[in-house]
């Protein structure tokens, strides 16, 4: 009896086990972690760990901020976060014809892992593109790699080129103000802390004007497609509001920051005042 209790429990033992190698969890994290016991964070793991988050990326809470304009130069930011603390920051950025980048900042809990930056600039006359990934451990920068090309295709087909010790050296690293100046993008706050400055009366399209409430010449613009009593008030008393700080709702298209009237509040649209 006391064979067939032991055999009978070896079983069950065997076949758990068995078992949970096809209940892996699919989390982004869920290999990484395992990895990192093993190869310490490598550029691998880093790269699986970011693919992961790629792939889980529509389930995750997204957040935006408004369209900022300095000049010719145009800033954009988004946030995606998960219940176990993932988190991939992007940031927009066109400077008119001169360049054009997507940085995504790849998180694990707070830890920052990952920097790829895709880019688009003028050298001497001709147009480049530009890949580059830069990987962290534990906040230190460990490794970087890049690529460029002539066209965003031939770009695809080049293999990223390590850079050396010494080119890694010269770098500057600014991680913790980019952070907080995405943050601050996506919160309306420091020099992205907008204020009322008029609402325009064009036949054709009507937009909030915001101002920077800080010394900036930072600006966002938000279409009005539909008008309700809030509008109305802009319209008919913008003194009473000029230089406030207005508590409204907008959502993302199509490149552009749309006003979301009071009736349909039951979007997904972020505002300033979340």
């Amino acid at each position: 009896m006391k064979f067939k209790l032991l055999s009978g429990l070896a079983i069950i033992l065997l076949l758990f086990s068995s078992s949970c190698k096809y209940f892996r969890s699919s989390h982004p994290q869920a290999d990484i972690l395992s990895d990192e016991v093993a190869t310490n964070l490598n550029d691998k793991t880093i790269l699986n760990f970011a693919a992961g988050i790629d792939r889980e990326l529509p389930k995750f809470r997204k957040q935006f901020s408004l369209i900022f304009t300095s000049g010719d130069l145009s800033v954009y930011t988004e946030k995606y976060s998960d219940y176990n603390n993932s988190m991939l920051y992007r940031i927009y950025s066109n400077n008119g014809s001169l360049n054009s980048s997507v940085k995504s900042y790849y998180f694990r809990a707070d830890s920052l892992m990952l920097i790829r930056e895709k880019s688009k600039f003028m050298n001497q006359d001709a147009e480049l593109f530009r890949d580059s990934r830069t990987y962290l451990r534990n906040g230190i920068v460990f490794g970087m790699d890049t690529r460029t090309a002539s066209s965003a295709d031939a770009l695809r087909t080049l293999p990223f080129l390590p850079l050396s010790a010494a080119e890694l050296k010269l770098r500057e690293d600014n991680f913790a103000d980019d952070v907080k100046g995405m943050n601050d993008a996506l919160t309306g706050k420091d020099k992205f802390e907008m204020v009322f400055d008029n609402i325009t009366t064009y036949p054709d399209a009507r937009y909030i004007m915001l101002k920077s409430k800080s010394r900036s010449n930072y600006k966002a613009a938000v279409l009005v497609e539909q008008k309700d009593t809030f509008i109305d008030s802009l319209l008919n008393y913008p003194g009473k509001f000029r230089d406030t700080q207005l508590n409204f709702k907008w959502k993302i298209n199509d490149k552009q920051a749309v006003y979301v009237p009071v009736s349909a509040m039951n979007t997904s649209a972020s505002g300033l005042n979340k």
